[in-house]
């Protein structure tokens, strides 16, 4: 076996590292585009330049530069050797680069860059580059192409000697292990970092803890083995457990030079510690139930749902287990597979209060299940009896799933049955729905734009969940965290629903007789997992203002504002906590993150995450194994205190509800605006996709999107906007209306011209018979209603009926709306004929990427112009217009400030309002200001001005139908709920 001193006269590279960078090398280069096969061995490149990286011109960020590159391109040769033993360790390579870059060796493209950097990144070898290479003599050439600005380059093939293995660490594995190694099991750390995970996970990861060490390089290196595996056994020995641990030992570990006996001293500390750490879970809690599955998410972390029939995206990874974890001392726990699925998945586990029932989501194959509802009955043992198992809920083509037991026995879910799409893609929706303790009555409960997730129910009978929205205003912040009592009334915004940060809250679950929590900070464009968040919603509810991040305490960035589109995926990853209490939690956790060896993101979501116990310093333990599939979510297989019962504010007999404000000049929406501006609230109620037909895009300070089905050209409004009707807001700003109940609605403030004051850019529902209020425009949620010695006049007059908006209730259509105003009073003027006067004709523009029909007047009054990047149409208008400007779909999440935007602030109605038409009447140019003010929209539905062809249309009836089907029984539950 040919490990120990000898091995370093194996450091031979293609460059030894400096400090900064890497070595010198001496290229061959030229700026002139060569002949073909110029990358490959053997092309005489004699007559080229001769230079030292680094090539490029002086002044780029991170470069210093040794030969000037000034040219679009260069071309880059040279050769270098490569011995027998190189071939074992790990190569990766090391470059800088600005701009574009593609590296071959020996004729194969082993790494592809794109933009610039401004330090040396490490990128872990390709299976093209291990493939590539071979003792003896290598070619490595590089083309690197430049746009502006500065400009360099620098590339080394790279072989990591810090996994070269030295006798101590070979004979350390060989007693952690107690079995002789195979010369292949010990060629590098890393392999031998990974057998010893593989087959003693346990003390692996106490060395993970105790060194800092992720992988063994520096426990592992020359001499190192003994004095770090003392220095673990003395920090595992420190701390508040010492002189538990002296009185049970007698002795200091880690005391002597044996390494056999440093080993078993460090072992027994070890478990001391965990014995201490586990005496409160192990006793709460002696049984554990959780499910193995791979890590949920596609292209951002919602994408769960895998249907059979999905329109676009899947995210399936086959392999799922129910398990049952049972507290032992002196190692993992003991775990028993209740349930196994390998052509399924099993997911989302919940045990009711009386911990007689397991509930959990299971999805038996690909393409002929989806998920539904299971519970497994607990026998006399105290074990779930899997023979026993029920179906709840079922349907191919609908996904139920993240169950969640209420206090009243019946349950909460997440479903597909809504039968939407999500506004920036094709992939279907989840909604919020509650079900009886044996599944029937199935009823929706959330009306929601795009998914909610993972509804947890309160040790004070409140449901948390996750709810993205973005209703004019960017998709991609925040997906905040909503609450909502069992009954589906009261859902508000509990933390983050102005924040740029955290980009997502998730998984999150408040400790027993608290109100803080404990959850997931993660990404939009990201997987679940991300850092683990201490919220206290009493110190404020935006932004950084209510939240630690723990495991260890530390505060979050002091970036302000923190905007991060997947965040917390840099380092370790948690998921799924589970509070014991205010310091100790159950959670899923990834010591190592995405992050492997080499220091660049790959994720593996097969394996990684084990269950673990940790508390807010990070100190942890592992309860099961994390190297085979990963775990989701753990609950307690116990009973547990039953929330207090609310009485339920529903009444299904009813269709309507009550909407009551007691000052809209309160809060931060409202600051600054003189009392008597408002005189009018606006009720409009949003329209959801069916079907991704077509797309343009938007952009702006929230970020950019794609927008499935457009029903407004780009950086208009993502949704058909239905006018509803008006009520009156009284002089002391009280406000008090009917509206129909479970339908998405969102409210303006208008002036008595009908013109926009403020706008809500997200959305509330009311259940039947619900009566909602709040004390103002986005109020303080810790505030509490102002001080009255009367009530205000909307409540001494009683709750109005809504007036109709110039018609009936109906979806705002720009070719039904606006332009019989223009055909009316302007196109006279304005007909095309004068380039220097706007065309406001209703002339057909066909859009080919959108798939409508626009009229020229409505991309005039716009300005709208195709994509750059979209030559054949993809319009886009400018919401930022002088002239016509509006709430873009692409705007910010924090709150806007009023009158600063709107029908209020463009200059046409300042026009008309001086005269510039005589002929049109004030009711017409109010039409026009509420199309402004509802962001531009063109369509009243999905369908109008659409250029589909046969299958699309058919495509939209396809799942109309389905939408139809799941509102009709929607109905009929509602139905008969209001007979009872």
């Amino acid at each position: 076996m040919k490990t120990g001193r000898m091995m370093l006269a194996m450091m031979l590279a293609c460059g030894v590292m400096a400090a900064r960078g890497q070595e010198v090398h001496t290229w061959r280069y030229t700026t002139e585009r060569p002949a073909e096969g110029w990358f490959k061995p053997g092309f005489d490149v004699s007559a080229w330049k001769e230079g030292k990286s680094v090539f490029g011109t002086h002044g780029t960020p991170g470069m210093n530069i040794r030969t000037i590159w000034n040219t679009p391109d260069i071309w880059l040769v040279r050769t270098f050797n490569v011995s027998e033993q190189h071939l074992k360790i790990p190569p990766f390579v090391r470059i800088i680069h600005d701009e574009d870059t593609e590296v071959y060796v020996n004729g194969v493209e082993v790494c592809k860059t794109k933009g610039f950097i401004t330090a040396y990144r490490d990128i872990p070898a390709t299976p093209e580059l291990l493939k590539a290479l071979k003792a003896g003599e290598n070619t490595v050439a590089v083309h690197c192409f430049q746009t502006s600005g500065g400009q360099g380059i620098d590339v080394d093939i790279v072989f990591d000697m810090g996994q070269v293995v030295y006798p101590e660490a070979v004979e350390f594995a060989r007693l952690a292990l107690g079995r002789e190694l195979k010369p292949e099991e010990c060629e590098t750390i890393g392999k031998l970092w990974d057998l010893i995970e593989r087959e003693n996970e346990l003390l692996a990861d106490w060395l993970r803890q105790d060194t800092g060490d992720l992988y063994g390089k520096g426990v592992f290196k020359d001499g190192a083995v003994r004095p770090n595996l003392a220095a673990a056994a003395e920090k595992a020995f420190a701390g508040e457990w010492a002189d538990v641990f002296r009185q049970r030992l007698g002795i200091i570990p880690g005391a002597g030079d044996d390494l056999k006996v440093l080993l078993a001293s460090y072992k027994n500390v070890c478990q001391l510690r965990r014995d201490h750490r586990l005496a409160k879970a192990g006793a709460q809690m002696p049984k554990v139930v959780f499910a193995r599955h791979f890590v949920m998410g596609a292209s951002h972390y919602a994408y769960t749902e895998a249907l059979s029939d999905a329109q676009h995206e899947r995210s399936w990874q086959a392999g799922g287990q129910l398990c049952l974890a049972e507290y032992q001392p002196g190692g993992f726990w003991k775990e028993t597979v209740l349930l196994d699925s390998k052509e399924g998945i099993i997911r989302d586990v919940d045990v009711d209060f009386d911990g007689k029932r397991v509930l959990f989501a299971w999805k038996k194959s690909d393409r002929g299940d989806d998920y539904s509802l299971y519970e497994m009955p607990v026998g006399a043992d105290g074990v779930p009896d899997a023979s026993k198992v029920r179906q709840l809920t079922g349907g191919l083509g609908i996904a139920d799933y993240e169950g969640c037991y209420l206090a009243d026995g019946s349950i909460v879910f997440i479903s597909t049955r809504c039968q939407q799409i999500v506004d920036c893609f094709y992939t279907e929706v989840s909604n919020m729905y509650r079900c009886d303790a044996d599944g029937g009555n199935i009823l929706r409960l959330g009306f929601d734009q795009v998914h909610v997730n993972y509804p947890v129910i309160t040790w004070d009978n409140r449901v948390l969940y996750t709810r993205w929205e973005y209703n004019d205003r960017s998709q991609m912040y925040p997906q905040a965290l909503f609450q909502m009592m069992p009954d589906g009334t009261a859902q508000s915004a509990v933390y983050g629903e102005n924040s740029w940060f955290p980009t997502t809250i998730i998984h999150a679950r408040c400790i027993p007789g608290s109100p803080n929590m404990f959850a997931v900070a993660t990404g939009h464009h990201s997987r679940q997992p991300g850092e683990l968040i201490y919220i206290e919603p009493g110190k404020g509810r935006q932004e950084t203002e209510g939240i630690t991040i723990v495991a260890p305490v530390r505060e979050p960035p002091e970036k302000r504002p923190i905007v991060i589109d997947a965040y917390g995926q840099g380092g370790d990853l948690f998921m799924y906590p589970y509070p014991i209490d205010a310091r100790q939690l159950l959670v899923t956790y990834n010591p190592t993150g995405w992050n492997q060896r080499n220091g660049t993101r790959r994720e593996e979501r097969k394996t990684g995450f084990g269950l673990y116990w940790m508390d807010i310093d990070g100190n942890r333990e592992l309860l099961a194994p994390r190297m085979t599939l990963s775990t989701g979510r753990a609950v307690p297989l116990a009973p547990r205190r039953r929330p207090p019962e609310r009485p339920s504010a529903v009444n299904y007999a009813k269709r309507d509800g009550t909407f009551y404000v007691q000052d809209v000049y309160v809060g931060e929406a409202m600051n600054d605006v003189p009392r008597g501006t408002v005189k009018t609230l606006r009720v409009i109620e949003l329209d959801y996709r069916i079907a991704g037909i077509g797309n343009n895009g938007n952009g702006g300070p929230g970020g950019a999107a794609d927008i499935s089905t457009p029903v407004a050209i780009g950086n208009g409004a993502w949704d058909p906007k239905i006018l509803v009707g008006d009520a009156t807001v009284y002089p002391d700003g009280s406000v008090f209306f009917t509206t129909d109940a479970r339908r998405p609605v969102y409210f303006m403030l208008l002036d008595d011209k009908g013109r926009m004051v403020q706008t809500m850019r997200s959305w509330t529902t009311l259940q039947s018979g619900e009566n909602a209020s709040c004390v103002g425009c986005h109020e303080p949620k810790n505030s509490v209603p102002l001080a009255t010695a009367r009530p205000t006049q909307a409540l001494a007059a009683g709750a109005q009926k809504l007036a109709p908006i110039g018609g009936p209730r109906r979806g705002f259509s720009f070719v039904k709306e606006v332009q019989p105003i223009l055909d009316r009073n302007c196109v006279k003027c304005h007909d095309g004929k004068e380039e220097k006067r706007p065309d406001f004709r209703a002339t057909i523009v066909k859009d080919d990427h959108a798939k409508r029909n626009w009229t020229q007047s409505y991309l005039t009054l716009t300005h709208a112009k195709p994509d750059m990047k979209n030559p054949d149409r993809r319009y886009r208008g400018d919401p930022n217009h002088k002239g016509v400007n509006w709430v873009s779909a692409a705007s910010a999440p924090p709150i806007q400030k009023p009158l600063t935007v709107g029908s209020n602030t463009s200059a046409l109605f300042e026009r008309l309002d001086k005269g510039h038409c005589k002929t049109i009447k004030p009711e017409e140019i109010a039409t026009l200001a509420l199309w402004v003010d509802l962001a531009v929209p063109f369509c009243a539905d999905y369908v109008e001005a659409n250029t589909w062809d046969e299958n699309e249309m058919k495509k939209h009836e396809q799942y109309k139908a389905k939408r139809d089907a799941a509102d009709k029984l929607d109905a009929e539950t509602l139905g008969a709920l209001g007979k009872r």
